[in-house]
């Protein structure tokens, strides 16, 4: 599979993890207080943040360089924090990134992925 293709798939992996996000807070729902208080809604979208790093570190270099509006640096960096935190959470941070960050992501791999 050449690098274009990997990509491609890997954005798809991000979209779908994204849309996961957004049902766990259809689900759940859209409030801090309810998040912050329950642990399954936050296990489901840490959950969810780290497959997103996952598919962001096997992102090309080439692509991510293309693209340097995306912050993949930090995105992976959330999921090495998530996935080696030693049952540290902040669910502040984590919930200003999926109320802040995961709609313009989920945006822009909308734009370019081929599915």
């Amino acid at each position: 599979m050449n690098a274009e293709d990997r990509d491609n798939d890997q954005l798809g992996v991000i979209l779908r993890y994204c849309e996961r996000l957004e049902a766990a807070q259809t689900r759940f729902g859209s409030n801090y207080e309810v998040f912050a208080r329950d642990e399954v809604f936050q296990d489901s979208c840490a959950l969810c943040l780290i497959q997103i790093g996952e598919a962001v570190h096997r992102l090309s270099e080439e692509f991510c360089q293309a693209h340097p509006n995306i912050e993949w640096k930090l995105i992976y960096g959330m999921r090495c924090h998530l996935a080696h935190g030693y049952e540290i959470f902040d669910t502040e941070i984590a919930w200003d990134a999926i109320t802040k960050e995961i709609a313009p992501l989920k945006a822009f791999c909308e734009e370019r992925y081929r599915g």
